[in-house]
């Protein structure tokens, strides 16, 4: 199931994405409409919706961490797609410049450090042995669409996107084992880690600044739930810049894997729905400049893409 969410005049709505070619399904209109068909008059029905489902995604675990109810709304949406019941009312275009961050806002928005090796071995060199976990909290305000503007900063020369998997905590979650760590996951999304070196540097080595700038956590274009990743720790990560390849590789590459990090991570945070962990990133990245296009993909995640402007 992939959630997306869609900017309107009514404000942001989440919605089933990748059902009906070029639509997204509204999650509440399209309860209201089942409702309806169940004989509910329209005026307790789109009560009934709003009380039933919540308006951005850590909202909907909070509510529901397994998400039971709207998968149950999902097949219902399935089932009707060509039936004519899903109708305007219920359908938006999925202009992909009207797509938000698919994560709404969480609370907290981690990002591991240092769990990729720096460079590839060369042929029959040793992998470089794995070093400890690292991180730091990224501003939630840096969130944004999957296809916005990647603002450039006047104070800074190194504008840094990074194409990372990351991880959406489902029900709320402290001292993790790496045993029961994925059990907390509810899904994936495919992230763009912005950071700049050189206000880090300045900032006495910290991070938090340096990757907490307005834009500099594209995500998108939706929310993927996990059951539908076999496997988070084979995926291809890729990244272009202008069209020419600068990131090439694979979540099998992290030096910890992901319930190492959660568990690391929750021994410390108690982890809330919808909490985001971006996972870290393949070697290859580099500084952009305004005017380049950046566009990135996690293998069953989609593609994000993000031209960048100068600030202001």
């Amino acid at each position: 199931m992939k959630i997306a969410s869609r900017r309107t005049p009514f404000g942001d709505r989440l919605c089933f994405a990748d059902v009906v070619p070029h639509q997204l399904i509204d999650i509440q209109a399209a309860f209201v409409r089942r409702l309806e068909r169940d004989g509910a008059h329209r005026d307790d029905a789109l009560t009934r919706s709003r009380r039933a489902v919540a308006g951005d995604l850590p909202a909907l675990l909070r509510d529901d961490p397994h998400l039971s109810d709207v998968r149950r709304l999902f097949d219902w949406a399935v089932a009707q797609r060509d039936s004519g019941v899903l109708d305007a009312d219920c359908l938006w275009s999925d202009d992909p410049a009207l797509l938000g961050p698919p994560v709404g806002s969480p609370r907290t928005v981690w990002c591991m450090l240092a769990n990729y090796p720096r460079r590839r071995p060369a042929p029959g060199e040793r992998p470089a042995a794995p070093r400890g976990l690292q991180g730091c909290l990224k501003a939630p305000g840096s969130l944004t669409g999957p296809y916005d503007d990647l603002l450039h900063p006047a104070i800074t020369e190194q504008v840094d996107p990074e194409m990372e998997l990351a991880v959406v905590i489902g029900s709320r979650s402290r001292h993790l084992t790496e045993d029961d760590a994925l059990a907390a996951v509810a899904g994936y999304v495919a992230f763009s880690d912005v950071g700049s070196r050189d206000v880090s540097e300045r900032d006495n080595n910290r991070m938090d600044r340096a990757k907490g700038f307005d834009t500099y956590g594209s995500c998108g274009p939706w929310f993927v739930t996990a059951d539908e990743i076999d496997d988070p720790h084979a995926l291809r990560i890729r990244q272009w810049v202008n069209g020419e390849v600068r990131q090439d590789g694979s979540t099998a590459e992290m030096l910890h894997s992901i319930s190492e990090q959660l568990a690391w991570l929750s021994a410390a945070l108690t982890l809330a729905p919808g909490d985001v962990l971006s996972t870290g990133t393949p070697p290859g990245h580099g500084a952009v400049r305004p005017g380049d296009v950046v566009r990135g993909e996690v293998e069953g995640l989609g593609v994000i893409e993000n031209k960048v402007a100068v600030d202001g």
